[in-house]
């Protein structure tokens, strides 16, 4: 949702590339870069002014060091994209808040909004939410005594995620919020999310319902629930209530829709109001405690492995996970463990947003992106399943070199996956590059850390050490056999080639006997430089 004020921000720095240092001359074209991407996407052009001004004096005030201890160099553009997080966090909502927990009874959260924003479903969402993270014990309150069918739905949402309801046949929506306390006191919850009514528009009638609820259950969180597609409205709407309410939070629904952002940009500085979860999809589970500092990173192209962690916990079994991870380290990597990486990350949500939330979002271009294709996930998962169990556990036994066995097994395939032969291909030549892939990680010893424990996507946290080992083996001429950047994950969703990696990790083909032994020389010879160096010391 936030790809116009990313690529503002991708603009401002290409306009300092080359800077020695930060300058009020040029850093004014690149903060007119952000400042129309900003008002594209419909940020208030107050908060937007405000935004540019704190960005401008914090940049100019630092002291730009070219060569930090560590000996890493780094630029003024580096700086500038530094002040610009660190703004952006502050702009989102600083440090990351949560709900307000009720130490002598039941925590209460009155949900409110307009009628459409989702507060039903997304009672439902937090009530999972909470109930999984956080270990309470929901009870969900139908009081939207309006709406037609609001508390079947409730109630049809509350089944879903083994949550119980609570409401009363009375349109009286007070008696219905202190009865539901009264029930959660006696049953022993120690939650109760409270759906109300809504109106198509703000009215004093509505207004004043919700006031007379909340004088008289006392909840401790009152959370907006609004619609992030509607724009600056949604942030008028949000002063509205929170004027006659004093809202607590909000949640931000539809954060996945293809929407401008200015919302998500603007409520926490013209309301104080923070973001506190944002939706991200229809299911049940599209629900994320909302973290500032990964949005910045995620707008600034840095992406978001904390975030991307979360979504993987959320589709896997961690022991299970390790236990593939490692095997695939160790260099075993077959048709079963591809078939399983892509089912992952389908089950982690778009592939668009899975890409935005790793490290290598900021090399990713808004063409390359825009080719991504969700629906080949399962195009390349039934052309797998449409193997052989021995063809899946072998993957070479596809492999066509002068094999007629290999051509009558691929036509056999993509008959029975109702693909063409050269996709069967296609597939079986991005599955070998990934495994070679894999291979050369568990050669270099890359293996390790929260990334390596997601199938197929632990090689998106090494890259940047890869990129070292490209430099060792010449720089610019490109690691041999590696696909061109992240060519065969982006090829396996449709996206075509992914921009080259750091240090010319570009080329292709398959990897020669030659290739890997000049790399296992490499390896020793570094070994050699490193023990000659300890015992030096």
């Amino acid at each position: 949702m936030f790809d116009l004020v990313t690529q503002g921000f991708k603009d401002a720095t290409l306009k300092l590339k080359g800077q020695a240092r930060l300058t009020d001359e040029n850093i004014s074209p690149a903060l007119d870069a952000i400042k129309r991407s900003l008002l594209d996407a419909d940020v208030d052009l107050k908060v937007t002014k405000q935004f540019l001004e704190n960005i401008r004096q914090k940049a100019l005030d630092e002291v730009v060091t070219l060569k930090a201890k560590s000996g890493l160099k780094v630029s003024a553009g580096d700086h500038f994209t530094k002040t610009c997080h660190d703004e952006l966090v502050e702009f989102l909502g600083g440090n990351q808040t949560e709900i307000i927990k009720n130490t002598k009874g039941p925590t209460v959260i009155l949900l409110v909004g307009l009628q459409g924003a989702g507060k039903t479903t997304h009672a439902a969402k937090l009530a999972k939410l909470l109930a999984e993270r956080h270990k309470m014990r929901p009870l969900l309150v139908a009081a939207d005594v309006y709406r037609p069918a609001a508390r079947d739905q409730l109630k049809i949402l509350g089944d879903k995620i083994n949550v119980p309801v609570f409401t009363l046949d009375t349109n009286d929506a007070v008696e219905i919020a202190q009865k539901g306390i009264e029930f959660a006191r006696s049953e022993w919850l120690d939650l109760v999310i409270i759906d109300t009514a809504g109106r198509l528009a703000i009215d004093n009638n509505l207004m004043t319902e919700l006031e007379s609820v909340r004088s008289a259950v006392q909840p401790q969180n009152i959370l907006l629930v609004i619609d992030s597609m509607i724009g600056q409205d949604a942030v008028r709407t949000a002063s509205a209530f929170d004027m006659r309410l004093n809202l607590t939070g909000v949640i931000l629904t539809k954060l996945d829709g293809d929407t401008r952002g200015g919302a998500a940009l603007s409520v926490k500085k013209v309301t104080g109001k923070s973001i506190l979860f944002a939706g991200t999809g229809e299911s049940l589970d599209k629900l994320e405690e909302f973290r500032p500092e990964g949005m910045a990173g995620r707008i600034l192209g840095m992406g978001d492995v904390v975030g991307l962690m979360d979504d993987f916990t959320k589709a896997i079994d961690m022991d299970h996970a390790e236990k593939s991870a490692n095997r695939m380290m160790e260099g075993h990597f077959d048709f079963n463990d591809f078939l399983e990486m892509i089912g992952t990350i389908g089950k982690m949500g778009p592939i668009k947003d899975v890409l935005a939330k790793t490290p290598l979002a900021s090399q990713i271009s808004e063409n390359d992106m825009n080719k991504v294709n969700d629906k080949d996930i399962s195009r390349k998962g039934s052309i797998v399943q449409s193997m052989t169990k021995k063809e899946r556990e072998n993957p070479d036994l596809l492999l066509i070199q002068k094999s007629q066995s290999a051509r009558s097994r691929m036509a056999r395939i993509a008959k029975g996956s109702a693909h063409s032969e050269k996709e069967v291909k296609d597939l079986v030549e991005q599955f070998m590059q990934m495994r070679q892939m894999m291979q050369m990680m568990s050669g270099l010893g890359l293996g390790g850390g929260m990334m390596s424990k997601i199938p197929g996507l632990s090689q998106l946290n090494q890259m940047a050490k890869m990129a070292k080992v490209a430099k060792m083996m010449g720089g610019g001429g490109g690691m041999p056999g590696m696909p061109g950047g992240m060519g065969a994950l982006g090829n396996m969703f449709g996206g075509g080639s992914m921009p080259a990696m750091p240090g010319g990790m570009g080329g292709g083909g398959a990897m020669s006997a030659a290739d890997l032994a000049e790399l296992n020389r490499m390896k020793k010879r570094k070994k050699e430089e490193k023990l000659k160096k300890q015992k030096k010391r």
